[in-house]
């Protein structure tokens, strides 16, 4: 009978990446910007050691190859070092951006560090007592590995849990690079119990039989990375695969919306948006924001002002929220049973709306959740219908908008 094996599925931490697009920022802000992918890798080291996994798989992109920095590099070998002293192992496969790293710096790597030598998919094996895991994967010798590699993974005729990395992207794919180009019914069809890939920065669940799983990267770099960034703690058994998403990232970056379209005074438009931004902080400590807000006609106009004070209480904040962008949108006026009885979609959502008894229908996961429970607490009927008037308020408007744009 196999053992149980648990390990972290992570990929493209493009350590000490350059963060672009970051004028005039404050020396603290830019200071934290530029350490973040470092500091979400330091959590990623604590966060194997604290829950004790057998090994790490990093798929691919450790590194910028054209900025890879002595910075980056004594990161990378001191967290190595660390789970050594753990038992910890770790494979990593090289991908598009850090191609050939092992012949372009001398990086010498700890013991219990295991590359993937070439372009050729080759096999590793990891014991746990009488269980084995084996490892399948390549690594990048050149910018653009273009042909499928999906050939090359042939499972070998051995007990235990049979584990694929590949750093590529889906043929259908068309946002990105395609490098390694796959199939999904392709790696369905191999019979390996996990597919772990890399190259795509948004995470992303592909399949669950077997699960071939993007990790996302493990912090955004630009506006277009946004949401949470992390990696996944995966558990194998004989029986079935956990996993479970933990974050990493140290800056968060979001592109948001809100509405402040209750007043037509400027004090209470800076009231919304101080309050809003102490929201985020708390729960999120550190976030690059874009910002879009609903305003009545009055108000719009005040964007560069806004902007300004608002970042100038940022300053030497620890958990800062600056505002790269700020658009004050015009509410749109209407007649909500008017166009209730339209013909047009704007009527369908309103109608949809009305017919939905309780807005707990949508909020059951987010209710449940227990880090959610632990900082939010629950959602009084008042909560919950300000919820509902308020999302409602926002899609109509974007509508609206949209139309007249």
């Amino acid at each position: 009978m196999k053992q149980p094996i648990r390990f972290i599925h992570t990929a493209d931490l493009h350590l000490d990446s350059p963060f672009k697009g970051m004028r005039e920022v404050p020396e603290n802000i830019l200071h934290d910007v530029q350490n973040a992918t470092l500091k979400a890798f330091e959590r990623l080291i604590e966060l194997a050691v604290n829950e004790r996994v057998d090994f790490v798989l990093i798929v691919g992109d450790l590194f910028d190859v054209q900025s890879a920095s002595l910075k980056s590099l004594v990161t990378l070998k001191r967290g190595l070092s660390r789970l050594d002293e753990y038992g910890i192992n770790v494979y990593i496969s090289f991908g598009n951006h850090d191609y050939d790293m092992m012949r372009k710096v001398d990086l010498i790597l700890p013991e219990n560090t295991y590359v993937f030598p070439s372009e050729e998919v080759t096999v590793t094996t990891f014991n746990k007592g009488e269980t084995e895991a084996h490892l399948y994967g390549f690594s990048y010798e050149s910018r653009a590995v273009r042909e499928s590699k999906v050939h090359e993974y042939e499972r070998i005729e051995r007990p235990g849990y049979h584990l694929a990395t590949l750093h590529g992207s889906l043929k259908s794919n068309e946002e990105h690079d395609q490098y390694a180009p796959f199939q999904l019914e392709e790696l369905k069809a191999k019979p390996f119990d996990y597919w772990a890939l890399g190259h795509i920065h948004k995470r992303d669940l592909l399949a669950q039989r077997p699960y071939i799983v993007y990790p996302g990267n493990i912090q955004g770099r630009h506006m277009k990375e946004t949401g949470e960034k992390g990696c996944y703690v995966v558990e194998l058994t004989e029986q079935q695969t956990n996993l479970s998403f933990h974050t990493l990232h140290d800056v968060l970056f979001l592109d948001e919306q809100t509405t402040a379209s209750s007043s037509d005074k400027i004090d209470d438009l800076v009231k919304v948006l101080t309050d809003y931004k102490d929201q985020l902080r708390q729960r999120h400590g550190k976030v690059w924001l874009r910002l879009r807000v609903i305003v009545p006609d009055v108000l719009q106009g005040y964007e560069t002002e806004l902007l300004q004070w608002l970042n100038e209480q940022e300053n030497q904040v620890n958990d800062w929220i600056w505002l790269t962008d700020l658009e004050l949108k015009t509410s749109v006026s209407y007649d909500r049973n008017q166009l209730k009885q339209s013909n047009q979609f704007v009527g369908e959502v309103i109608k949809l709306s009305d017919e939905q008894e309780h807005v707990t229908s949508y909020l059951t996961d987010l209710l449940q959740h227990r880090q959610f429970k632990d900082h939010i607490g629950t959602f009084s009927d008042e909560d919950l219908l300000d919820i509902q008037e308020q999302a409602e308020q926002l899609v109509i408007n974007q509508l609206l908008n949209d139309r007249r744009d």
